[in-house]
């Protein structure tokens, strides 16, 4: 059967909700590694041991609340008889690299919830020269290896490096709350990972 495994719960200001949770709960909140502003939470069941984990991530619209994610054996199987039941698909199915698949949904009462798949071969298919994970919404129809942000549709010309490092500094400022300077730094430590900066 089917549980919660995890909970995500997003912040406006990251430092005043980890202040927050950790001295009304005494929950442990550690940054998670990589770039991302995401922070682990640990909880503690009363008898001592170890309760559900959690996260804590930057709000990315105004409506964004607390999300439970389920624990499925098929991300792709659950989306399907959540929209044959009647549910919505509102975050398509997202890799986390070396831990599992992740998809937010809304049920018929209009409630979001997550739909969770452990897997540790998963990983992110990223645009070679942007680094954006791709899905079937923004992979190129021309080259599967980049976004239709860098790709265009029609010519099939790629987007010079300033262009897309310009996007990337853009897309970390508006989707990931950054400053121009972090936003910028952010870029430049990315980029050359990328292939398509390698060669």
């Amino acid at each position: 059967m089917s549980t919660i495994i995890h909970f995500i719960v997003p912040a406006d200001d990251m430092e005043r909700a980890k202040k927050f949770y950790a001295e009304l709960f005494d929950w442990k909140i550690e940054k998670f590694p990589g770039p991302i502003d995401y922070y682990a939470i640990t909880t503690t069941a009363e008898n001592g041991e170890d309760g559900l984990g959690g996260g804590l991530g930057k709000r990315e619209e105004t409506q964004d609340t607390i999300v439970n994610y389920v624990d499925v054996p098929s991300v792709d199987e659950y989306i399907a008889k959540v929209e044959k039941l009647g549910g919505k698909l509102v975050v398509p199915k997202m890799a986390i690299p070396g831990i599992g698949y992740a998809a937010v949904c809304i049920d018929t009462e209009n409630n979001t919830f997550g739909l969770w798949e452990c897997d540790e071969d998963a990983k992110i298919i990223q645009c070679e020269s942007c680094g954006m994970p791709l899905d079937e919404k923004t992979t190129s129809k021309l080259d599967e290896r980049y976004c239709i942000y860098c790709q265009d549709q029609q010519s099939g010309e790629l987007a010079t490096k300033e262009q897309v490092r310009e996007g990337s500094i853009n897309a970390a400022m508006q989707f990931m709350g950054k400053t121009k300077e972090e936003a910028e730094k952010m870029a430049d430590e990315m980029m050359p990972e990328l292939p398509r900066w390698q060669k």
